[in-house]
């Protein structure tokens, strides 16, 4: 994973990941529970959390000392969902593709030259591997990279992928160009993308994209796991991923001339 710009203040980031940590815990934590999930040292915790409670952002309780988001928070922000993406709806999906495969389960989006992890759903297979919402990987490096550089126009792929090899994140050399366009040709007529060891010699991704109307930002769902999962698998876990999103998990013929 890249290194967090320098320029971030912590403190804004640490907030950040309150809020991230309690989407994906879904209950009230105490300020122990945070600090040792998000690695904080607790008195820097401890005064987060106290912050945003007086703030109004997360709610105390006193008889269990326990903190959780307020009504505020869940108010922050709706106008993007309604107006751009259907996130609630594809969380949902989320979950139930996670539980119907075990995998973790990563919605990916376009941030520069990277693909950064929008939302995850953490597997429950005896061995997976910890993927945090907020990274980001080299969109020529990660699966759902290249499911995203697919989706885009010949013209603009060769641009992209010239951005993308530039913050090139890997300790090995970068691959030449013609290879990566290479393997989005493929990527484009399959409509699905499959890799193992981009990032991790024994972690695997399939990837395909999402069909989200309108296409105000193009998105793309992986399911991640250690690559002996995959063996023998990848028909059915395209057919579930695909089943439970529906008309999202099948890009139109607008979309299928855009990406040929």
């Amino acid at each position: 994973m890249p290194k967090p710009d320098q320029s971030v203040v912590k403190s804004a980031a640490r907030t950040l990941e309150i809020f991230e940590y309690f989407d994906e815990a879904r209950r009230p934590a105490h300020i122990q529970d945070v600090a040792l999930a998000l690695g904080y040292p607790h008195s820097s915790t401890a005064a987060l959390l106290r912050s945003l409670a007086d703030l109004g952002y997360l709610e105390f309780s006193a008889e269990d000392r326990t903190f959780f988001p307020s009504i505020r928070v869940s108010l922050l922000g709706h106008w993007v969902g309604d107006e751009i993406l259907p996130l609630r709806r594809i969380q949902q999906q989320m979950r139930d593709i996670a539980e119907q495969t075990q995998m973790t389960v990563v919605l990916g989006a376009v941030s520069g030259g990277y693909c950064q992890y929008i939302r995850v759903i953490e597997g429950t297979t005896p061995i997976r591997y910890h993927v945090k919402a907020g990274t980001r990987r080299c969109l020529a490096r990660s699966t759902l990279g290249r499911v995203l550089l697919a989706m885009e126009p010949p013209e603009t792929r060769a641009r992209m992928i010239a951005e993308a090899l530039a913050v090139w994140d890997g300790d090995e050399e970068p691959p030449p160009t013609e290879e990566v366009a290479g393997d989005l040709k493929q990527v484009a007529a399959r409509g699905h993308a499959f890799h193992a060891g981009l990032v991790n010699d024994n972690a695997a991704m399939l990837a395909i994209p999402l069909a989200v109307s309108p296409p105000a930002r193009p998105l793309a769902l992986g399911l991640a796991a250690p690559k002996d999962l995959f063996r023998g698998r990848r028909p059915e876990l395209l057919r579930i991923m695909r089943d439970v999103l529906g008309g999202l998990g099948t890009l139109g013929q607008g979309a299928a001339r855009k990406t040929a």
